[in-house]
């Protein structure tokens, strides 16, 4: 899911939204403090500032705030959320900053209506605290929050691709009678896999951006909007090995691609 700031507008000398965003370990703010409304017994305050997304927040109370206070005002343009049941649950999601004397939007107040991870994009802002504020409906649990400055693939994807909503892998377990009767199956796991591969990226973004994308996967999964434009598709995902680029020998230019590993969210 992705939410767009009101009359968003796409800031001077980034790349237009044809073009994949990524929150990663790397550009998302960390180090700050955490604060809850509330917190309901045997859940915890600070579980949705890592990414053990076994681990979750709930609020004993709705409406409830969840805040990360950096310490100093750093830029900002996304807000990432995962492993959640806002949409189960009924809930409504506002994301917002202190402003010096009150806090203030940067979302439009929006109805959740799928557990699938949410990347909200918006003009880029320098604050010190962000929060998120969750109402209606019953209380939520939220394992992964997270806010900073997106890394802008260099060029789009399009053709080729599987958005990872329609990537599920099942595994299944069916039984049967000795005649073959069909009696019954499980479902033992469930999880999201598709390949991102991009093509005629510059010498400059692969020796800069990549580069630092790639120390990232090394230790902590990420978010990916693949083409926010128009497909809603958002995936928290990991890697079991580094993408490494290749030159193309055309213009100095570089081809990658990425086979991930996504949290299924129904």
């Amino acid at each position: 899911m992705i939410i767009f700031q009101t009359s968003y507008s796409l800031p001077g000398g980034d790349q237009p939204l044809t073009h994949s965003r990524i929150a990663h370990s790397l550009n998302w703010l960390s180090g700050g403090t955490i604060s809850a409304s509330s917190t309901a017994a045997g859940y915890f305050d600070t579980a949705p500032n890592n990414s053990l997304t076994y681990e979750r927040w709930k609020p004993s109370a709705l409406a409830a705030t969840w805040e990360y206070d950096h310490g100093s005002a750093s830029n900002c343009d996304y807000c990432v959320i995962a492993a959640h049941n806002m949409g189960m649950n009924g809930n409504t999601l506002q994301i917002q900053y202190w402003n010096g004397s009150s806090w203030t939007g940067v979302i439009p107040s929006t109805a959740i209506t799928s557990d699938e991870p949410i990347m909200a994009i918006f003009g880029l802002q320098n604050r010190q605290r962000w929060r998120i504020q969750v109402s209606n409906g019953t209380a939520p649990e939220i394992g992964f929050i997270k806010f900073g400055r997106a890394l802008q693939m260099d060029r789009p994807m399009y053709a080729g691709h599987s958005p990872l909503s329609l990537a599920r892998q099942t595994m299944l377990r069916a039984n049967y009678s000795e005649t073959g009767e069909f009696l019954g199956r499980t479902k033992q796991r469930v999880m999201l896999a598709t390949e991102f591969a991009w093509q005629h990226l510059s010498r400059t973004f692969i020796y800069g951006a990549w580069r630092t994308f790639q120390r990232a996967t090394e230790s902590e999964p990420f978010v990916i909007a693949w083409r926010p434009d128009n497909y809603p598709d958002v995936g928290f995902c990991q890697l079991d090995a580094v993408p490494i680029p290749q030159t193309m020998g055309v213009r100095d230019l570089f081809t990658v691609s990425m086979q991930v590993r996504a949290l299924a969210y129904d």
